[in-house]
């Protein structure tokens, strides 16, 4: 027939009444004394089963005698629905076979009409009561169970205790943990899990704190069942009573014997670093020593032959063309070697140069190194093709040399080309830029590429190209220290193009 909501109070109550004045009255009434109930009316058993159906309420007050369906019916019909559902039967009947019918399908209350309201809103008073208590019950069951739920279902283990420290639960977590059952930990206390690592003093001081009532929190190292030893972090909490009074303790723990390895590895790595280090620092010393012993010591007898051969080139006029063929050969391979000294003292000085970067344009410097070498050697026909605007951030003193290095083997090994091409560009790959320089000249056998960046090795007969392959080792060192990586790709009479990359 209609729902009328007046409020949304825990109360709901549905009122199935075929007399149309009846109704009226006592809806008058329920609505003046229950204000902020949901009310609904019917006016036959079938409207109000409709009803009870779409809105559920928790009371339903309802006359026995109706047509298409009586109160009875319906009232069998609810409680099949919803057990726990109050109904209130109004009669004016005394016949016995409608009260045995009402008892048999469990109806809770019956008033007799007229209705004495000071009785009927008795009745409903204590089933409203009953009603939010019945609610609130449920409410803390599903509380309980979703804490139950959540403690069973837990990633960590989790231990329960009463006041003296004996195990009172444990949850699935903990078994898979330690090995221990939940009937093998229960009625133990947690010192089963000791791994004699920890002192006497250090399980006080865990007692006093928790014992007065404070949270503590720290690392042991437990064993298993199996004996297996593993590390768990732990806190542990006491649980107080409504007298402030500790009942039991939560204990929940963490296997963090992962991380605990993890940082004893770090330790260990950062004792070898440190040793590494230290080794480092030796050999560095020791470089220092031989660059020393290179640049003074080695270099003075080398000048002094050199300055000899020279002498002897000028005053001994005397000598035979053969004579004079071994000292210029002396004196060739003595300029030789200063050049190589000079090379090596460079590669070890680029090589431990700090890096100091900032904006460096690329193409500025590929333009200067084809400037300079045209003007050295202007006989040359070679055609230089530079990207514009080829910019990246790094040391613009290491990347001038390493340019240099790059163009000069192009330079070089495309020496014997009549047309000679040379090429300096980027290409944008997605990642991080790579920046290229390709030639036309004698390349290489690329299954020896690995040779390329190796000090002192040359895949070409120094009659062919003069050089000590110390080159592009400097280059591959400069790259690396920003963070970059070269490769190259060769073959034999078609050149040879060098990839690199920097970091940022």
């Amino acid at each position: 027939m209609e729902s009328v909501a007046h409020g949304s109070d825990a109360l709901s109550i549905l009122y199935v009444e075929d007399e149309t004045e009846a109704r009226d009255l006592l809806y008058s009434v329920l609505t003046m004394k229950y204000p902020a109930a949901r009310l609904h009316l019917a006016d036959n058993g079938q409207m109000g089963m409709e009803l009870f159906k779409a809105h559920h309420p928790g009371i339903v007050i309802t006359d026995i005698n109706m047509p298409q369906m009586d109160g009875i019916t319906m009232a069998r019909d609810i409680k099949s629905l919803d057990p726990e559902t109050i109904i209130i039967a109004l009669t004016a009947h005394s016949d016995t076979k409608y009260l045995l019918n009402a008892i048999e399908i469990g109806i809770n209350h019956y008033v007799l009409k007229p209705v004495d309201y000071g009785h009927l809103f008795s009745i409903i008073d204590k089933s409203r009561d009953m009603i939010l208590l019945e609610q609130k019950v449920r409410r803390q069951g599903e509380h309980i169970r979703k804490l139950s739920q959540a403690i069973e279902q837990s990633p960590s283990a989790v231990v329960i205790t009463d006041a003296s420290g004996i195990i009172e639960y444990v949850n699935p977590k903990f078994t898979k943990l330690t090995g221990y059952t939940a009937d093998e930990a229960i009625g133990q206390n947690p010192r089963i899990l000791k791994s004699g690592t920890a002192t006497p003093e250090q399980y006080q001081e865990v007692w006093q704190a928790i014992a007065s009532g404070k949270e503590w929190s720290g690392e042991f190292l437990n064993h298993k069942k199996n004996g297996k030893t593993y590390w768990e972090a732990a806190s542990i909490s006491p649980i107080l009573d409504e007298l402030g009074t500790i009942s039991h303790f939560v204990e929940v723990k963490e296997d963090i014997t992962a991380r605990m390895r993890a940082e004893q590895e770090i330790v260990s790595l950062n004792i070898s670093l440190t040793t590494r280090t230290q080794e480092l620092e030796a050999a560095n010393k020791e470089l220092d020593t031989f660059n020393s012993t290179i640049s003074h010591d080695l270099r003075r007898p080398i000048t002094a032959i050199h300055g000899f051969t020279q002498v002897l080139l000028d005053r001994c006029s005397g000598f035979d063309e053969e004579a004079k063929g071994y000292i210029a050969i002396i004196h060739k391979e003595i300029r030789r070697m200063e050049a190589m000294i000079r090379s090596l003292l460079k590669f070890s000085r680029l090589s431990r140069q700090e890096v100091e970067k900032e904006k460096v344009d690329l193409s500025e410097i590929a333009s200067t190194i084809a400037m300079e070498l045209q003007l050295m050697h202007p006989e040359r026909q070679v055609t230089f093709t530079i990207a514009k605007d080829v910019c990246c951030h790094g040391d613009p003193v290491l990347l001038r040399v390493a340019m240099e290095n790059l163009i000069g083997n192009a330079w070089k090994y495309s020496s014997k080309k009549e047309s000679a091409a040379i090429e300096f560009g980027i290409v944008n790959n997605g990642a991080k830029p790579t920046y290229f320089v390709r030639d036309n000249g004698a390349g290489f056998d690329q299954k020896r590429v690995g040779r390329l960046f190796v000090a002192f090795q040359r895949l070409h007969a120094e009659h062919d190209f003069e050089g000590f392959g110390i080159g592009l080792a400097t280059t591959q060192r400069i790259i690396q220290r920003h963070g970059g990586d070269i490769r190259a790709n060769g073959e034999v009479g078609s050149g040879a193009t060098f990839y690199f990359t920097l970091g940022g």
